[in-house]
């Protein structure tokens, strides 16, 4: 338990910047002697300082508790299907360095992400600081039995050792689908903040979800909670096979099912590919669609059905609160979420709230770096470290 209240207190301190003994035992109900040894124990391994400050009432002084930010720091990386984004952060959350690159330029997924994890240790050791928790977003899912990377089509892993290729990097490592981490950071610091039941759908080169419900991200047997693209949404594709890795809802609400659509359309209506072109991609599709084509928006229409009916799923099921659109196909839709909304509320009684993602595209990236915080927090609490969080998964 004490190291449980240890672990509350660091997370006080963070999240008020600037505050005092007595503040963390009345606020967390902790006797001021407990708060005082624990305090004493984080300012001993560098975690917090104390300053005096004499800016309160009557001028008295006190002594003022912060986290020394520069003492360790955590890495968040988001590795994509087609680019890879890291980022480094002291422990009050905030950007010291990123990196970018390609998954083309690197030679591969996971060349990429050794590519932005060097840049990061090096941005590290400029600074003088050591790296002390990483957390890694993929387009995958961590299989809760094996530990091995599967459903991962976009990056091109299935049954992927993953996690044991990060554990070689030597710090400790949280690694999670790219949506569960964009959820945090969506009730951190994004469209769900204040909300303890909502859901985000990522609609990028694939489609992914996340649901978060009573305050705690629902992962399931598999960790594979939120995976809304494999659903049937028509009783005629039930014969179909997900041909490609691209099936089910997917083949409809995805950068790569809009596509596929949009060049099968073109090949066989002459029309159609005087619109589309030879080869158009999903970006394409609904830039023209916006703009009134007439074959692009038939195919944007089919993409607005597909988005409700998975707005509808997630509210049948889980009942959330506010949905949640991201992904860079997501966010190219955002003119027509008032026409899902309506469709939506056709078939739900109490419709959640509809918004697209304000992070644009580094939600998962912040969501990494709460991941990171989290876990290095926890190191020094290895009674909870099982319950929490684990080596292949992502904290509650």
């Amino acid at each position: 338990m004490g190291e449980v209240n240890e672990y509350l207190v660091l997370e006080y301190v963070r999240d008020n910047r600037r505050t005092t003994r007595p503040e963390i035992a009345r606020d967390l109900n902790l006797s001021q002697a407990s708060v005082s040894r624990m305090v004493s124990r984080l300012i001993a391994r560098g975690v917090l300082v104390e300053s005096g400050d004499t800016s309160g009432s009557g001028g008295r002084p006190r002594v003022v508790l912060t986290l020394n930010v520069e003492s360790a720091c955590v890495v968040g990386i988001d590795l994509g299907g087609t680019k890879c984004h890291g980022a480094l952060s002291g422990l009050d959350g905030k950007i010291l360095a990123e990196e970018f690159v390609t998954v083309a330029d690197a030679g591969g997924a996971f060349d990429a992400l050794e590519w932005v994890w060097n840049a990061m240790r090096a941005a590290a050791a400029g600074r003088g600081v050591e790296i002390g928790a990483l957390a890694v977003g993929v387009p995958a899912v961590i299989d809760a039995d094996t530990d091995l990377a599967v459903r991962g089509p976009n990056v091109g892993w299935e049954g992927f050792d993953l996690v044991d290729r990060v554990r070689a990097f030597g710090v400790p490592f949280v690694v999670d689908n790219d949506v569960n981490l964009a959820a945090i950071a969506e009730g951190e610091v994004g469209q769900a903040v204040g909300s303890r039941d909502y859901a985000v759908l990522s609609i990028g080169t694939g489609l992914g979800g996340a649901v978060v419900s009573n305050g705690r991200l629902v992962r399931g047997r598999h960790h594979a909670a939120g995976e809304i693209g494999v659903l049937v949404p028509e009783v005629s594709m039930l014969a179909d096979t997900r041909a490609g890795s691209v099936g089910g809802l997917e083949s409809v609400l995805s950068g790569a099912g809009i596509a596929l659509r949009a060049r099968a359309l073109a090949g066989a209506d002459p029309a159609a590919r005087a619109e589309l072109g030879d080869e158009p991609t999903a970006r394409e599709v609904i830039a023209a669609g916006l703009e009134g084509r007439p074959h692009s928006k038939a195919l944007l229409d089919d993409v607005v059905r597909a988005l409700a009916q998975a707005v509808i799923t997630f509210a049948a099921v889980t009942d959330p609160e506010t949905v949640v659109i991201d992904g860079s196909v997501g966010r190219a839709l955002a003119p027509l979420l008032d026409d899902v909304t309506r469709l939506v509320a056709r078939h739900v009684e109490t419709p959640p709230r509809l918004a697209v993602s304000d992070l644009g595209p580094n939600s998962t990236v912040r969501g990494a770096l709460s991941g990171a915080l989290h876990h290095l927090r926890l190191t020094d609490a290895p009674s909870v470290l099982g319950e929490l969080t684990n080596e292949g998964g992502t904290p509650s």
